[in-house]
């Protein structure tokens, strides 16, 4: 085990958690131990120095060649590993160093974080908080409302225990990224991957959850889960009230590990709500997540909207819940400034956020007036792009960068400038802009939906707001409004307004009120489904029947509108499809018939050949192969099994879309209309069948064919819908 004098080697080989490195490699050194920081010779250490910490840079960006020459200093025989107490790996790229470490130096210490007490786990608690972002070593803006949510709920709701996961992206591109994978999944195994710490505002678990890139919202959510499962010492969240920020990934976590008899209270503030609904398999997440949640608290009008348009029947559990500030901790200026020259931005630097357009129309403020300046305070995507075009823009004197900053320092950030710029197109809220005017600082914003709310009649009171825009002569324009009015803008009104609506005080005794319902009150109730979902009447033993050939339709919910609205005019109806999952709410609707020829097209030998010769034999093989190779000591032959079934997955594809679909997609309307005709004709009631309607061109050879056998009977494609019906004539 290390001890308090023994060396300490640090390995970060990444790009993304930079700053976690820093910090962890300049509090070790404060501390007195002597420590080693390796890292990857990359843009991103350029102008590293820090005090106590001896830096070596090895290799490249390319995280191949890293590794390789990291490995080369690390694992000598009489290398530093060879006296050091402690190995910290603080990103997915140095995983390998840490596998390769523990077999060469069995005695090592190694470990993803420094715990004062590494054996320490989760505790139960009164409330549990449930959250992607936290103020943390890598990052200690992100997630600042949820510790100020946190903090405005207080002791008054009893024991806090906030479970923080963290995700830890990394790129599994080639056989480097897979061996990353292989190997921090390997790494969790033998370490807890957790760090449990007290805070002023209860206790906080910080859990590594491994991400690929490549991903999507559902694997992204489900690996959250899997992490947190693995951290809590039952496998559940042990507390009677469960607040989860963000329904996805949060909501879907704190729904899946839940005590049965857990209330759950969800606060919506994401900004990409669209993308999480685009998708399936999250979208359907997110709708289990209201199914088992008590309350969802919206920070705004339009994102209580925008569930409510995806899911009405759960309208009766959403309400607007503020995000909270703590206007004490924002110290109100010495004084107010003279004029708006020092312009400032706090947030990521991502491209809804605006800052490219901020940035142009700085550059043409900055051409007429020589005394403005700008500080870009942040992380995120936009920084090396940002960076470079401040350099074509010849503003490098002007305009500065900067990392982001804790909480406590933003209300000394703000009086250090004039005006708090923000130009995002999507934003839920606006918390930097609150705590802006709680300084008395005034603001420059764009009227997007969260501020558009939040600042609702305080434009030309607090500042200046312009429409949401791409053109920084947009903004222009705005700071010269600005520039005009700077003499009348009346901040303390301001600010004793937005502190009724956001303060600390008020918003905390809304959030513990809903925790008392939650508690004490009756559950509350669900709408009944959307129109389009209902289960209409059975039709009578005569009514007319309308046939609907829906093989992939180009649009499935204008394919079910269609269906359900046919059901509302009285009449049955005989459904041909492929796949009965897209029909799951038709299932207890006696006038749907449901024919399904997919299964039948899937057992043909030929489909059944290709897929066993393409897909699933090769598949089964290569899965055979990669499940020896987890026994195997070494990381590597695992990484190079999941290589080679991404490979033939890749070839697969390429075979079936280059090769085998175009062939299959000539010959297969015929065979549909054989398998109709055999599976699905018999069971037709052609007597009182009106009309057959074929939604998209999938299923055209199959009306063709209705129509050639039954000429009495309509066949088109016109999804106009019928008059109600009436009786058939005998």
């Amino acid at each position: 085990m290390t001890t308090p004098s023994s060396p300490v080697v640090h390995v970060a080989l990444g790009a993304r958690r930079i700053r976690a490195a820093r910090t962890l490699a300049a509090d070790l050194a404060a501390d007195g131990r002597t420590v080693l920081l390796v890292v990857a010779d990359r843009p991103e250490w350029s102008d590293i120095e820090i005090p106590g910490v001896t830096v070596r840079k090895v290799g490249s960006g390319d995280p191949g060649k890293a590794l390789r020459a990291a490995r080369k200093l690390l694992l000598a025989r009489r290398g530093p590993l060879a006296d050091a107490g402690l190995l910290l790996t603080t990103d997915p790229e140095s995983a390998p160093i840490a596998d390769a470490a523990r077999r060469r130096f069995p005695r090592l210490e190694v470990r993803t974080d420094v715990a004062a007490d590494p054996a320490r786990k989760p505790s139960a608690a009164d409330v549990a908080v449930v959250t992607p972002w936290y103020p943390s070593p890598d990052d200690p803006f992100a997630g600042a409302f949820v510790q100020a949510t946190t903090d405005a709920v207080g002791k008054e709701a009893g024991t806090i225990a906030t479970l923080h996961a963290e995700n830890w992206f990394y790129s599994p591109k080639g056989v480097t990224g897979k061996l990353i994978g292989v190997a921090l999944e390997r790494e969790l195994e033998r370490q807890p991957g957790f760090v449990v710490e007290d805070t002023p505002e209860g206790e906080l678990t910080r859990v590594v959850v491994p991400q690929q890139t490549s991903g999507n919202w559902g694997l992204w959510g489900q690996a959250q889960v899997e992490r947190l499962a693995a951290a809590l010492p039952t496998g559940r969240i042990e507390a009677p009230v469960i607040h989860a920020h963000t329904g996805h990934y949060a909501g879907v976590v704190a729904a899946a590990l839940a005590r049965d008899d857990a209330k759950i209270v969800v606060t919506e503030h994401a900004t990409f709500l669209d993308q999480i609904f685009e998708h399936r398999a999250s979208r359907v997440a997110y709708g289990e997540m209201l199914d088992r949640a008590d309350r969802v608290l919206c920070v705004g009008r339009a994102l209580l909207d925008q569930i409510v348009e995806k899911f009405p029947m759960h309208e009766g559990k959403l309400q607007i819940v503020p995000n909270p500030v703590d206007f004490d901790r924002f110290a109100v200026r010495p004084a107010p400034p003279s004029a708006p020259l020092r312009w400032l931005y706090v947030g990521r630097m991502l491209e809804h956020k605006g800052v490219h357009t901020l940035l142009e129309a700085f550059a043409k403020v900055a051409a007429e007036d020589d005394r403005v300046t700008l500080t870009l305070v942040g992380n995120g995507k936009l920084e090396s792009t940002l960076r470079k075009r401040i350099k074509e823009l010849g503003l490098g004197a002007r305009v500065s960068q900067r990392p982001p900053v804790r909480p406590e320092e933003v209300a000394g950030l703000l009086h250090e400038h004039d005006v708090l710029t923000h130009a995002s197109t999507s934003e839920t809220f606006g918390m930097t802009l609150i705590e802006a005017i709680a300084t008395e600082t005034p603001v420059l914003a764009a009227r997007s939906k969260g501020p558009a709310e939040t600042l609702q009649g305080l434009d030309h009171v607090a500042g200046q707001l312009f429409e949401v825009t791409d053109d920084p002569n947009e903004i222009v324009k705005a700071y010269r409004k600005l520039l005009d009015s700077w003499d009348g803008l009346d901040l303390p009104e301001a600010r004793r307004r937005l502190r009724e609506r956001y303060g600390r005080e008020a918003v905390g005794a809304q959030l513990r009120e809903v925790y008392r319902e939650v508690l004490t009150g009756p559950p509350v109730p669900v709408a009944r489904q959307a129109e389009a979902d209902d289960v209409a009447p059975a039709p009578a033993a005569d009514a007319e029947r309308i046939a609907v050939v829906a093989i992939s339709p180009p649009s499935l919910q204008s394919a079910r509108r269609y269906v359900a609205g046919v059901r509302e005019r009285g009449y049955g109806v005989d459904l041909i499809a492929l796949d009965r999952s897209h029909w799951d709410r038709f299932a207890a609707d006696e006038g749907v018939r449901v024919h399904l020829i997919g299964e039948v097209e899937e057992r043909r030998f030929t489909r059944r050949l290709e897929r066993a010769a393409v897909t699933s034999l090769p598949r089964w093989a290569l899965g055979f192969v990669r499940a020896r190779t987890r026994s195997v000591p070494s990381p590597m032959p695992e990484a190079l099994a999941i290589f080679a079934q991404r490979g033939h997955r890749a070839v697969a594809d390429r075979i079936n879309r280059r090769i085998y679909n175009p062939y299959y997609s000539v010959v297969r309307p015929r065979i549909l209309w054989r398998i109709a005709r055999r599976q699905v004709l018999p069971d037709l009631d052609i007597e009182r069948t009106r009309r057959v309607v074929v939604i998209g061109p999938a299923g055209v050879t199959i009306g063709w064919g209705l129509a050639r056998k039954y000429p009495s009977i309509t066949v088109g494609t016109d999804m106009a819908m019928p008059e109600p019906a009436g009786r058939a004539e005998s």
